[in-house]
């Protein structure tokens, strides 16, 4: 029990270290996106505050501490351009 918890923890981590390479977005990236690029990229942003999460749940301590701010951030400008885009 306790080495597959040790195990999952270890996959959550090496998971948590590759999500650096996906960057963060501008409005300025996002308006020369279209809608399914959006969508896209919102799951993936949403998959990497996921990972954020359960680092910092399992006592991790992330390379970037202001990550999980940017990552929200990124968030709310994709849904707030995809509403944007919805209601036109």
């Amino acid at each position: 029990m306790l080495l597959g918890i040790l195990k999952n923890k270890v996959r959550i981590i090496q998971i948590a270290g590759r999500r650096s390479e996906m960057g963060h977005l501008s409005t300025h990236e996002i308006d020369q996106m279209s809608m399914e690029q959006m969508l896209r990229r919102l799951e993936e942003m949403r998959e990497e505050l996921l990972q954020l999460r359960a680092q910092q749940a399992l006592g991790g301590s992330s390379s970037n501490p202001g990550e999980f701010k940017q990552t929200r951030r990124s968030i709310a400008r994709l849904l707030t351009s995809i509403n944007k885009e919805r209601k036109e």
